[in-house]
């Protein structure tokens, strides 16, 4: 009945076209890519057959973005009854368009409690919604670059079937794509920067459980020393030289002594050089 081109309507069953826009003899065939909401979002290609006195639609499933262009027909609001079928794609294409900024909008959100999180204790999980959002930021990103291109053609080339008046208001779309392209962008660079915030955050995590482990180390290093040094169970009776000490009536007190306060001397040093507790660090540049 409309003469539709063979390699058109074999586009509109394989669902996984990019946004572009291609002319005909009898009509220009649209693709554009409408965004669902939800975890993750997804997108479905709408096919539109804009010719002389008509406009074709072609949808994947039921649900669209489309009720408020219903509800201008119906109620014969504005001048969408009063002007061609090109303004009616314009107004499609400004809805699935305008569709993008709700999803956006939440995964701003989304990213700004990561944000938080990732700051304060980064635990495993945070990392894992890091890259989804990531992956979501790449669907849209490959689902508006496209649509820009195919917006700045419908502005540009001198199609038959799209009036100047009507490329006036696609100007308005093509503003609008550019200003996704920049959001999404921004938001691939905070996601990209919380990454390496979280990958700082369990690297200065590491380094101070490896701080605390060397101090426990360093501590028990002289007190294995001292207690290494008087296990050695030499016969004191057969030289004066064989540890003397086993014979003093005080020697074991004596021991724990010097071990309690290598201890402490070195804890007290630890904490002058601001490597524990907060200490204050005033030797910690010497």
């Amino acid at each position: 009945m409309f003469n539709l081109h063979g390699l058109a309507l074999e586009d509109v069953v394989n669902v996984h076209q990019r946004p572009k826009v291609e002319e005909y003899a009898d009509h220009a065939f649209i693709v554009t890519r409408m965004i669902q909401a939800g975890l993750p979002p997804t997108t479905e290609q709408v096919s539109m057959f804009l010719g002389e006195g008509f406009l074709l639609t072609f949808q994947e499933r039921p649900g669209d973005c489309f009720d408020p262009v219903r509800a201008r027909l119906r109620s014969s609001r504005g001048q969408i009854r009063d002007r061609q079928a090109d303004y009616l794609a314009y107004a499609l294409l400004d809805a699935v368009i305008d569709g993008y900024f709700p999803v956006l909008e939440t995964l701003g959100e989304r990213l700004e409690v990561l944000e938080d999180a990732v700051t304060a204790e980064p635990p495993e999980a945070e990392a894992t919604q890091i890259h989804e959002i990531k992956r979501e930021l790449l669907l849209l990103r490959r689902a508006v670059w496209p649509q820009r291109e195919m917006v700045n053609a419908l502005t540009r080339e001198t199609s038959p079937y799209v009036t100047d008046q009507t490329r006036l208001y696609l100007r308005d779309c093509y503003d609008h794509t550019i200003q996704l392209m920049d959001i999404v962008e921004t938001y691939r660079e905070i996601a990209t920067g919380l990454v390496d915030i979280y990958l700082s955050s369990v690297s200065t995590r590491l380094n101070e459980i490896m701080k605390v482990l060397t101090i426990i180390a360093t501590i028990f290093i002289p007190l294995g020393f001292v207690a290494g040094l008087y296990g050695m169970n030499f016969d004191a009776s057969a030289s004066p030289w064989n540890m003397p000490e086993l014979r003093w009536y005080w020697g074991y007190p004596v021991a724990l002594g010097v071990m309690a306060a290598a201890a402490l001397g070195m804890l007290y040093y630890f904490y002058r050089k601001g490597w524990i507790l907060g200490g204050r660090g005033k030797d910690s540049s010497r």
